[in-house]
């Protein structure tokens, strides 16, 4: 006959397994009223469950010093910004009906420091009753973001050198329309007379060498070509720069001769010189305006009958005034 197990062992094996059972199931219980309270924590409604940190048993460093600016190399080949002698250089030039003006402004071609936005435009107006009120032209378009030269032509027409678009292409434009409307010029660009991107001195489309490195304050005239370097004004006749006089803020070429604008100590203001002949300048008188200031003039234009001492118009600070 087979054997029977024992009644006691049977009975303890089955109550350890009971016991074991139990348990288990008691660690499963706890586990999912833990993990249901985590999920209720995170409930839309509740509180946002933070990210777990992060440790990093690297060593903190030391404080640094406060970084030192890389400086720009100079010599890299990369040209400098557009603008002449500055963006607040003035120009004037009065016609026969109208007068015109504006500041230089400045233009830096896109990819260069600054982009296109690397200073103040140029600013252009024009008055139609001798200087007392003035209208805005610059073209809305802003096609017009430097201007190099500007000359009244025709009684109430202008011509500019200007640099325009994202390039800074230097060209000249001219208006017929009273300054609404501007249009480029390329053949007239190719023989006019202007100081270019470089400083370098453009007459009738020729390049010439200037008496100084910076030049500014070009302008051309009957009586020839003139500009400031190093704070004199030179005229060139011959092919020869002459310099006319020292601490000179402004010229103007009319077809007698060269008008500069210059300080003096024995005028509290500008001193205006009439340098018709050079060896026998005609002091045109002391104008009330601020020598330290930008500034700008031009002879006024006469049907012939006004005599030999010229009229100018200077622009200083808001005003315009006439001497002579």
């Amino acid at each position: 006959m087979p054997r029977t197990r024992p009644i006691a062992a049977t009975r303890g094996g089955t109550i350890a397994t009971a016991v074991g059972v139990t348990i288990l199931a008691v660690a499963v219980i706890a586990l999912s009223i833990a993990a249901l309270r985590e999920v209720r924590a995170v409930a839309p409604g509740g509180a946002t469950a933070q990210p777990a940190p992060t440790y990093s048993f690297a060593r903190t460093p030391a404080a640094s010093a406060t970084p030192t600016p890389t400086p720009t190399p100079t010599g890299s080949g990369v040209a400098p910004a557009l603008g002449g002698a500055g963006a607040a250089e003035r120009l004037l030039t009065v016609g026969a009906d109208a007068m015109w003006r504006a500041t230089a402004g400045t233009c830096t071609p896109t990819g260069q420091a600054g982009g296109a936005a690397g200073g103040p435009p140029a600013h252009v107006e024009r008055s139609a009753d001798g200087g007392q009120t003035w209208q805005n032209v610059t073209p809305a378009n802003g096609s017009i973001a430097h201007v190099r030269s500007l000359t009244s032509f025709g009684g109430r027409n202008a011509t500019a050198v200007v640099d325009t678009g994202a390039a800074c292409t230097t060209t000249t434009m001219r208006t017929y329309t009273d300054g609404q409307f501007w249009e480029p010029y390329p053949d007239i660009f190719a023989t006019d007379t202007y100081l270019s991107a470089t400083g370098s001195v453009v007459i009738e489309g020729q390049t010439v060498t200037a008496p100084c490195s910076a030049p500014s304050g070009l302008r051309q005239g009957g009586g020839g070509v003139a500009l400031l370097c190093d704070g004199s004004a030179y005229l060139r006749t011959d092919g020869t720069w002459t310099p006319l006089v020292g601490d000179a803020r402004a010229l103007a070429v009319s077809d007698a001769g060269v008008v500069v604008a210059h300080a003096d100590a024995a005028c509290p203001g500008i001193r205006v010189t009439d340098f018709a002949s050079a060896s026998d300048p005609v002091d045109l008188g002391c104008a009330d305006a601020d020598a330290a200031s930008p500034l700008a003039i031009d002879v006024i234009p006469t049907d012939g009958t006004g005599g030999d001492i010229p009229t100018i118009a200077l622009w200083t600070g808001d005003r315009i005034i006439t001497l002579g």
